[in-house]
């Protein structure tokens, strides 16, 4: 159980929250909002009111940032369309060599994953980790 003062300040969590509501819906807001509240515990209460007051005046920056035109959105991996061997790390690997010709490397035939580990397969998975 956590003491009292491990908690965030009501007034700091729902200020928080209400200066991440600029951030258009979506994960950007969600990701954001879950890392910003979790940063409050544990801290006292000038240090709450300190990054409470940080994420206030620095929210419209944050989504000047998150609507920006030339922002390069990360792909996102869709772990569910992986097949069942390759999300258990089973994969079927073979060797391809590089588009620049600089070397060969192994991937899987499945998913496509490139394996991070030179070659040197765990024999107990059946590739790397």
């Amino acid at each position: 159980m956590m003491s009292v003062e491990g908690r965030p300040q009501w007034w700091s969590l729902t200020a928080t929250r209400t200066a991440l509501r600029l951030v258009p819906r979506g994960g950007a807001r969600d990701r954001w909002q879950q890392e910003l509240v979790a940063e409050l515990y544990g801290l006292s209460r000038a240090a709450q009111a300190r990054h409470t007051i940080g994420v206030v005046t620095r929210a419209p920056a944050l989504r000047a940032a998150v609507t920006a035109r030339d922002r390069v959105t990360p792909p996102e991996e869709n772990i569910m369309r992986k097949p069942i061997s390759c999300r258990l790390h089973l994969h079927r690997w073979h060797t391809v060599s590089a588009e620049d010709g600089s070397g060969r490397f192994r991937e899987c035939r499945r998913c496509g994953k490139e394996d991070a580990d030179d070659g040197r397969a765990n024999w107990f998975s059946g590739g790397a980790m």
